[in-house]
């Protein structure tokens, strides 16, 4: 029984730490525990994405969003609120997975002009105290610059079983798909730390391009 509980606890605290699907993860997790305001930031020379997080009910989330994306054709950039929901949520004895759905309409910026766009992925993660795979997509819509649409897998392998008051750690590797960005394509190994309500990730590229990645919630 104690094991199980332990269990139980460690499943919560990895949801309300990683906060809209590792998606991952992600990613980080769309939409964290109810109630939680959650700052997350992912870097690469060939772009950027900020979220800042609040979720008003446990299965939905507003975010406001930020990204910096580099095409051959110049630097764009994004603002807009978000909405994300919980699609679908499986909870086992020792694994958990998620179905996220989110979407934004703001301005996008690109060549010294503003116009309306907007943005509508879907983000999939399944993970057990040993094991993680994510998979997500996003797509832009908008008349100003070129179009932009991504995807993104990850798998990863924790080197041990920690508990839920203990530094965890996972050594992933990430493919990214940027078809209309500078960086066409990306394998990254990368690892991931994270203790109870803050998450970092850092890795580099087959192709030196360095990745850093964190997360809290408050």
């Amino acid at each position: 029984m104690r094991s199980i509980r332990g269990l139980r606890s460690l499943l919560i605290i990895l949801s309300q730490a990683l906060g809209l699907v590792f998606h991952a993860t992600a990613n980080a997790h769309p939409v964290p525990y109810m109630g939680a305001v959650g700052v997350m930031e992912w870097n690469q020379p060939f772009m950027t994405d900020d979220w800042i997080t609040y979720s008003f009910r446990p299965d939905m989330a507003v975010v406001a969003r930020h990204m910096r994306f580099d095409t051959p054709e110049g630097r764009a950039r994004f603002y807009a609120p978000q909405f994300d929901i919980i699609l679908k949520r499986w909870n086992g004895a020792g694994h958990q997975a998620n179905i996220y759905g989110y979407g934004a309409f703001g301005i996008m910026s690109f060549d010294g002009q503003n116009q309306g766009a907007g943005l509508a992925g879907i983000d999939m993660d399944a993970e057990s105290r040993k094991l993680f795979v994510s998979a997500k997509y996003e797509k832009m819509w908008g008349n100003l610059g070129p179009d932009f649409y991504r995807a993104e897998v990850r798998l990863g392998v924790a080197p041990y079983e920690a508990e839920f008051n203990e530094v965890a750690s996972w050594f992933m590797i990430q493919y990214q798909y940027n078809p209309t960005l500078v960086t066409k394509y990306a394998i990254t190994p990368l690892a991931r730390v994270f203790y109870k309500s803050f998450l970092f990730e850092a890795g580099v590229s087959t192709d030196s391009e360095w990745m850093l990645n964190f997360m809290f919630h408050l």
